[in-house]
């Protein structure tokens, strides 16, 4: 069954869009959800009264996460402005299968750590905030 694993270093997030996007620096790991909201349609006439849902509608929703090292002042400066500001800006997260998602996102969380004699650290969290494409490889 392992010939079906896939390595986890290839899932990149990247600043921007398209050939430009800049891959985040010092990236040791990265995870994403995606999250669909359902409608509940259900009411006395439902078959059943089980549940009943409307299909293609509610919101859907993207988190995007990196825990990596601080390694580039001027990635940083501009990922806590961008924080800070709450701005909406575009970025790309590549698979490992050469597949990407890529658009509007929002850095909603951007954390610092280091420990004494040790490297210090960052955390990233991003919402989606627009439509978002997805292309396949």
């Amino acid at each position: 069954m392992t010939q079906n694993a896939r390595t986890g270093r290839t899932l990149l997030i990247a600043d921007g869009t398209g050939g430009g996007a800049t891959v985040i620096a010092a990236m040791r790991s990265t995870n994403f959800t995606i999250q669909g909201k359902a409608v509940d349609v259900t009411d006395k006439s439902s078959s059943g009264q089980y549940r009943e849902l409307l299909a293609w509608a509610g919101v859907v929703s993207v988190t995007v996460g990196a825990k990596g090292l601080l390694s580039g002042a001027a990635q940083t400066q501009t990922l806590v402005s961008r924080a800070l500001a709450r701005s909406i800006d575009n970025y790309r997260i590549t698979f490992d299968n050469g597949d990407v998602l890529e658009g509007p996102f929002q850095l909603v969380q951007f954390e610092a750590a280091g420990d004494y004699n040790n490297e210090q650290t960052y955390q990233l969290s991003f919402e989606s905030g627009g439509a978002l494409t997805f292309t396949t490889a």
